[in-house]
């Protein structure tokens, strides 16, 4: 047989197995990202933990329970024929009120809680999102190396029956079947495990979904991406003003500072108001009566407890505005990172789709022309062929890399880039 027409019968046979992998139902990242922000358990906790915070404010705005006491009094009867001397019924009621301005703080410092709630809920958002991408991402790249992995499987069954049919009429040494056989082999463990490894990438994309590990995904695909040059200072002043965590730790502040004052004004007083209907046996008097009383919080034996909590919020302020201060610091030095990663992968991806890709695609032509001169064997040719597929899996690699790298930069920024 001829060896171009060797080529040309390995490359028809490859071609329909490369048709049944394209064919599988594709499965696109927004979909996903989706149905993620729709099911994902840890979304769904952070969400019911800030509806419980936004039920939390009226608790706190709310005066304290009402008081309804009743008083039975009687005396002794002083004659056997009587079961008491006298007796009579007494009942009121009582309100506590705080100091104005106590309930209010106490309010506002609620409604930063369920604002630290929603934050906290949003930042998660940014977390899942980037969690879906990278392992879309690695799932796509499994999915490619077993595209690779079949295409080198296929064409080394073609090079053993090819070998084994020269080797019976003496063209080549059966060392060249033995190696083809041994590489066959191998090919096919490294099957087992891609196929285990995909597995697993499913079952860990299945679990953000809050779908069953084992329920069947399709083929990952890449996103439609245009080149783009990103600032770092323009990328860190976005992430400044959006990421929710910033927010956060901004609103702390505010809320040790309120926290200060709400502990300033228990040094006021509270009001305690009653109004009673008292009866009398002694004078016949039947009527309503009131009284007010209040706390002393300025007591010697009881203001350090006061005192303390002043100093207590005093210096949780301090802390918070050390953690704001920490906070910008990371998201800034998250940002630096992350974009340090993408122009990597982006100089990378460009490296072999420019470079590397079309000298290996040249080095096999090459090749296949000196096969057909008889000036290299069928092995050197094969070679060949596996080191361009080699350079195609890396070529994935890295643009799945740089796809990972630009999730981890969305999400330091605290929006989509691309």
């Amino acid at each position: 047989m001829k060896p171009y027409a060797i080529l040309l019968i390995i490359l028809f046979r490859v071609t329909p197995l490369l048709a049944q992998n394209d064919s599988l139902a594709t499965i696109t990242l927004d979909q996903l990202i989706a149905e993620a922000l729709q099911h994902n358990p840890e979304l769904r906790a952070f969400e019911a933990a800030h509806h419980a915070a936004v039920a939390r404010i009226p608790q706190m705005s709310s005066l304290d329970d009402p008081r309804f006491d009743i008083e039975i009094e009687e005396a002794p009867a002083t004659t056997p024929l009587k079961t008491a001397e006298w007796k009579y019924v007494n009942f009121g009621l009582s309100q506590m009120l705080r100091f104005p301005g106590k309930l209010a703080k106490a309010e506002k410092i609620a409604e930063i809680d369920a604002e630290h709630a929603q934050h906290d809920y949003a930042e998660k958002q940014l977390d899942v999102i980037a969690q879906i991408k990278t392992a879309y991402f690695k799932l796509y790249l499994i999915q490619r190396a077993r595209a690779v992995n079949d295409e080198n499987a296929a064409l080394m069954k073609h090079f053993v029956g090819i070998a084994q049919a020269r080797y019976a009429v003496g063209i080549v040494m059966n060392q060249d079947v033995l190696k083809a056989n041994v590489e066959l082999a191998k090919l096919a463990n490294e099957q087992i495990t891609l196929q285990q490894q995909e597995e697993i990438a499913a079952a860990r994309l299945n679990i953000l979904l809050n779908r069953a590990p084992q329920s069947p995904l399709g083929r990952a695909v890449l996103p439609e991406r245009k080149t783009t040059a990103f600032d770092l200072e323009e990328l860190q002043q976005q992430a400044l003003a959006l990421r929710p965590m910033i927010h956060h730790d901004a609103l702390g502040v505010t809320q040790s500072r309120l926290a200060n004052e709400l502990a300033k004004r228990q040094y006021w007083p509270d009001l305690d108001l009653s109004l009673k209907y008292v009866t009398s046996p002694f004078d016949g008097f039947n009527g309503w009566t009131a009284m007010a009383g209040f706390n002393l919080p300025f007591a010697f034996w009881s203001s350090k407890k006061y005192r303390g909590r002043v100093e207590e919020t005093a210096a949780e302020e301090r802390m918070r505005e050390a953690m704001l201060n920490n906070s910008r610091n990371m998201v800034k030095f998250m940002v630096r990172e992350a974009l340090a990663s993408v122009q990597s992968a982006q100089r990378s991806v460009a490296l072999y789709r420019d470079s590397v890709l079309p000298q290996a695609g040249q080095s096999l032509q090459a090749t296949i022309a000196a096969y057909q001169t008889r000036q290299t064997d069928f092995l050197m040719l094969l070679d060949s062929y596996r080191m361009l597929q080699m350079f195609k899996l890396e070529y994935h690699e890295a643009t799945a890399m740089y796809e990972m790298s630009l999730a981890e930069l969305e999400r330091a920024v605290g929006k989509k880039l691309n």
